[in-house]
């Protein structure tokens, strides 16, 4: 029996998501999952995975050569503790290598594949984790029990959780696209900060993640005044 088709739990739906919750009448249409997720989702974890290993290196390079690390990058550190050298890519490299890890744990837990070797030293760890969850990417993107959550800040879907390692990475080196920054503020959060990136297909906004494709950015702006007082992105 034919199945029914599901939208794409990606950020490729985030307007269509957004007009869903309305409950109002609206043109958007969602992109079908291929059976969860898109084609170009699949491919976008693919490649934000398979780029972990040199970025974390890249990191690595950040603390040893005393580069400052970019303002909109946040470590956590207790306040009144003054940093020390390195600390920003110490805590970034822990937060992605500890995710890395904590994706496999589990899929090897949920898939009865036994434990991940112990004792090995960082680099390798996160080599072997990028390598295990790109060799199961394909179950984890269609049978992992998060796979259906949608990808808003915080989810447990592990696409969305691999993106976030991509995308954090690459600001903290400035390896950031060149961004068009957009006039017209989030029609979900209100901020000013909607860029279009060289070469991406969409609009995103920088502070709650919002996807709108360059012609819906331009249906949204031609409904809303220049005047109109919205608050600035930090």
């Amino acid at each position: 029996m034919p199945t029914t088709p599901t939208a794409c739990p990606g950020p490729c739906n985030c307007a269509w998501r957004d007009a869903e919750r309305t409950g109002l009448p609206h043109d958007y249409t969602p992109t079908w999952g291929q059976p969860v997720h898109c084609q170009t989702c699949q491919d976008r974890t693919r490649t934000d995975l398979t780029e972990l290993p040199e970025l974390l290196a890249a990191i690595w390079l950040e603390a040893t050569h005393g580069t400052a690390r970019p303002a909109d990058v946040t470590t956590s550190r207790p306040a009144g503790i003054a940093p020390w050298p390195g600390q920003a890519s110490r805590l970034l490299t822990d937060h992605i290598v500890g995710g890395l890890t904590e994706i496999e744990d589990d899929v090897r837990d949920l898939r009865g594949l036994g434990s991940r070797p112990d004792d090995v030293r960082e680099g390798t760890t996160a080599t072997q984790a990028v390598r295990f969850l790109n060799a199961h990417l394909d179950w984890i993107l269609e049978h992992h029990p998060a796979a259906n959550e949608t990808h808003e800040p915080g989810s447990g879907n592990p696409a969305a959780q691999i993106r976030h390692f991509n995308r954090t990475a690459k600001r903290f080196t400035s390896r950031d696209a060149r961004m068009e920054q957009k006039a017209a503020p989030c029609k979900r959060c209100d901020w000013r900060a909607l860029a279009h990136a060289d070469g991406a297909d969409y609009v995103e906004c920088r502070n709650c993640g919002l996807l709108m494709t360059p012609a819906e950015y331009q249906d949204w702006a031609s409904e809303i005044t220049a005047t109109a007082p919205h608050r600035s992105a930090a």
